[in-house]
């Protein structure tokens, strides 16, 4: 839970990611989403990753997910009815509102609708780590242990999950994500900047860091594929470019 009480720095920054780096693992621990297998197996009602089953368990999270479970629910996700990804969350802009609020006068009515609106949020984008991240924070403020370990748990079964699909670090790697801020909120779980994003294929996306890593990297891949595997009505190109809001120079949408 140290993680979790590290998440405002005071009440000049909006979210403080976590800065405790995560090791980096090695090529044979990689596990690379086959789309078949994780397809066959989140469909099959008997099987122990049937999605939603799955599903059921995260947001009860009456006991903790494997990370086998983990990576099925995650990219399992991929074929449910529930995913749009490129349909926009009404929600994320009560959150903001919010978020704004309490950087002015942290009460306890606003945390209280700063849960409100995430948990709506998270109805539509269950995995995203920076509403988990908040919903933490502010059920720690209302003094919710509970359910604020259960929210930072969700949160770092997601990034493990993300991070354990690819290096990252050259194309034939990428790490996968089911939405584009499911890949910065990574970064900047790691402590890391973003200097800028470039589409480099169809299926694949680098993000340029502001500073160099110690070992020289400057930047990170991620596969988007799944992103377009559902396409909304009536979105533009220009609409699925947007990128979304900052305060204090901290992402939130």
């Amino acid at each position: 839970m140290q993680r979790a009480r590290r998440l405002f720095c005071g009440l000049c920054a909006v979210v403080l990611w976590a800065l405790m780096m995560p090791t980096q693992l090695s090529a044979q621990e990689y596990i690379v989403p086959d789309e078949e297998e994780i397809l066959s197996r989140t469909v099959d009602v008997d099987s122990p990753y049937y999605l939603e089953r799955l599903l059921g368990k995260f947001f009860a999270y009456d006991e903790p997910l494997t990370d086998e479970e983990f990576f099925y629910l995650y990219y399992g996700y991929a074929y449910s009815e529930h995913y749009r990804p490129l349909d926009p969350i009404a929600a994320e802009d009560r959150v903001l509102a919010a978020v704004e609020k309490i950087m002015g006068e942290p009460t306890e009515e606003l945390m209280r609708e700063l849960v409100a609106a995430a948990s709506e949020v998270m109805e539509r984008d269950p995995f995203s780590p920076k509403n988990l991240n908040l919903l933490a924070f502010a059920y720690g403020s209302l003094g919710d242990r509970e359910n604020e370990r259960k929210c930072f748990e969700r949160m770092e079964g997601v990034l493990r999950t993300i991070e354990r699909s690819g290096s990252g670090r050259r194309e034939g790697s990428p790490m996968h994500v089911l939405m584009f801020t499911h890949a910065s909120d990574l970064l900047y779980s790691k402590g890391l900047e973003i200097k800028a994003r470039e589409i480099i294929s169809r299926t694949c996306e680098y993000i340029f860091l502001t500073e160099r890593e110690a070992d020289g990297n400057i930047g990170y891949y991620f596969d988007f594929s799944r992103i377009y595997m559902v396409r909304p009505e009536n979105q533009t190109e220009m609409e699925t470019q947007k990128r979304g809001w900052t305060i204090n120079n901290m992402p939130l949408k």
